[in-house]
């Protein structure tokens, strides 16, 4: 967006500002950090491990890292007036944009581990042209960005900056959460995350750092020799042989467990929900260990809830509710999680906030043809056996064992294919999808923006098709799909959901 033409005097008198001058050294240990491979690289290889060169080397990135930096901190200016954001940037190719209040949707602060040393936090604004953020002001103190943050919102409540608040925002504590989760339901959120974050994370470094290896690490066949080659493993009995390889099972789904645990305490802890109402009512949501983010998700943008669980945790009770908002975070992601590890009842509470409530225990749901799952059943077979082959015959017979795995995913696949059902409930599509992570999305139909019927070659000849529901947002937001539908009640269905989507009372 251009800078706007308004030049009047009260636009004017608010100065131009720097980010803070921390922001240098942040930025500059974040660009040094991600080339501390291509160093040790070349301290390895093209210098011969000679420590002088490799520290000229350092030094030299070093100093040009943090040059340019300065420059691009000195050159970044922004400046806050009544009704918008200035924002000005760029060493070359200078860019000036002004974002009106009036077009802000979403205020979210972040603070990185650094960033909460230094008191420091990033201020993301986003105005719901898609894309994720449409400005962001990386390194401002705390107390600048929640100023600013409350200007935005004071502005779209229709106060002034000099009227006064409310008792409630004048409280020193704050009301009781809408949802939060203390360290027990962290962890048992983790439990339910398992996840092979830290076996990747040794991966990626394995392959970075591959000249330290040997030169047939990564060779299955090295590995197989290896293993037969061994007197030691020779000489175990089978039941031996077998215990080692359940072992090896075991361990790795304790790092598993583990991965996920960790993952989950960093990315939710201290996790709080609150319903906020100044300017525009909206869901709060503060969160993360090593990095803080707080962001305020309007309701009004909610387009649809997502009830996600699995075989174990439904069974124990337990959910994670997400929103498909048209707000996006930073990375562009849509689906906000509202609540990671809950309850029914704390879930339909949530729910009761934007007037989407969860199908009742009555409501008749409609199955999917079941060539859902035959059909790719019969593919994974085909492509077992030629795996199977191909891999026995060129790395090691043992590989023609992969042919069973046409049976459990065949299985799967049919799990899978029970668990796909839809129905209409309320003013509201409810689609179920997933076995073993099971998802059940509730979209109000006022939300429906387009309803397609498309037919793939395998469709024709038995004379179904998939549904691919629109919903606001564009490209943003992954489209609803039913799919393996009978074409003729696909054609109903798209008649009765196109019906239904008239005017009806939105969110908050």
């Amino acid at each position: 967006m251009n800078e706007a033409a308004d030049t009047s005097p009260a636009q004017d008198s608010a100065p131009f500002r720097h980010l803070h001058p921390l922001s240098i050294i942040l930025k500059s240990l974040s660009m040094i950090g991600r080339n501390i491979v291509a160093i040790a690289v070349l301290h390895f290889s093209l210098f011969d491990q000679n420590i002088a060169y490799t520290m000229l080397a350092a030094l030299a990135l070093v100093a040009l890292v943090t040059g340019v930096t300065t420059l691009i901190w000195s050159r970044f200016t922004y400046q806050v007036t009544e009704r918008e954001i200035r924002i000005k940037s760029g060493l070359l190719n200078r860019n000036n944009r002004s974002i009106p209040f009036d077009r802000i949707q979403d205020v979210s602060l972040e603070q990185k581990l650094p960033h909460r040393l230094l008191r420091l936090a990033t201020v993301a604004l986003e105005t719901g042209s898609g894309g994720g953020e449409d400005g962001q002001l990386e390194a401002l103190t705390r107390s600048d960005a929640e100023e600013l943050r409350d200007t935005i919102r004071d502005y779209k409540a229709g106060r002034s900056a000099d009227s006064p608040r409310s008792i409630e925002e004048h409280a020193t504590e704050e009301p009781p959460p809408l949802f939060a989760m203390d360290n027990r339901r962290i962890f048992i959120a983790g439990l339910f995350n398992f996840s092979f974050v830290l076996l990747a994370i040794l991966g990626a470094l394995a392959q970075n750092l591959d000249f330290l290896l040997p030169g047939d690490f990564f060779d299955p066949r090295n590995w197989f020799n290896a293993l037969s080659n061994q007197k030691i493993i020779d000489g175990l009995s089978f039941w031996m042989r077998v215990a080692g390889v359940l072992g090896a099972i075991f361990s790795l789904i304790i790092v598993g467990f583990v991965s996920g645990i960790i993952r989950t305490f960093i990315r939710e802890y201290g996790f709080r929900l609150d319903r906020v109402d100044s300017g525009q009512a909206g869901f709060r949501r503060r969160r993360g260990l090593f990095t803080l983010t707080d962001m305020v998700m309007p309701i009004h943008r909610v387009q649809a809830a997502i009830i996600q669980t699995g075989p174990v945790r439904q069974r124990y009770g337990w959910y994670h509710l997400k929103f498909k908002s048209l707000a996006g975070d930073a990375s562009g992601e849509t689906d906000h999680s509202a609540a990671p590890c809950a309850t029914g009842p704390e879930i339909d509470a949530i729910l009761g906030q934007c007037n989407i409530s969860p199908p009742a225990e009555d409501v008749e749901f409609h199955p999917v043809n079941p060539a859902l799952w035959w059909r790719r059943a019969i593919l994974i077979c085909f492509a077992s056996a030629a795996l199977a082959a191909v891999t026995a015959s060129a790395v090691h017979p043992a590989f023609s064992t992969l042919l069973l795995l046409a049976i459990p995913v065949s299985f799967i696949l049919f799990l899978n294919w029970r668990q796909h059902q839809y129905a209409l409930s309320d003013g509201q599509l409810v689609v179920r999808s997933g076995w073993w992570r099971r998802r059940l999305t509730v979209l109000p139909l006022s939300k429906i923006q387009t309803v397609d019927v498309g037919q793939t070659p395998w469709d024709h000849p038995l004379d179904l098709a998939t549904i691919i529901i629109g919903i606001a947002g564009g490209s943003a937001i992954a489209p609803l799909t039913i799919r393996a539908i009978g074409l003729d009640r696909a054609s109903d269905l798209r008649r009765q959901l196109l019906s239904r989507t008239a005017s009806r009372p939105t969110c908050g």
